[in-house]
């Protein structure tokens, strides 16, 4: 058990500085987050992408038509 306190940021940051702290892991992964987000949206329109994958085809005017919503991530 001592060696998980040795590692324990609770026994290091007090107050303000672990409401920092945490403050601050929460803000990067909210930005990782829509970083993602903002990546495959872009993946997922590209025509190679879901040809290749098999959840769509391109429409007369390029535009992607969905036939398997399972496959691209949607519910």
């Amino acid at each position: 058990m001592e060696k998980i306190g040795r590692f324990n940021v609770v026994r290091r940051l007090r107050k303000r500085n672990l409401l920092i702290a945490i403050n601050s892991v929460a803000a990067l992964s909210i930005f990782f987050f829509g970083y993602d987000q903002g990546m495959m949206a872009g993946v997922n329109t590209a025509v190679e992408y879901y040809t290749r994958m098999g959840f769509a085809h391109a429409d007369e005017n390029g535009d992607p038509v969905i036939t398997d919503s399972l496959l691209q991530g949607g519910i």
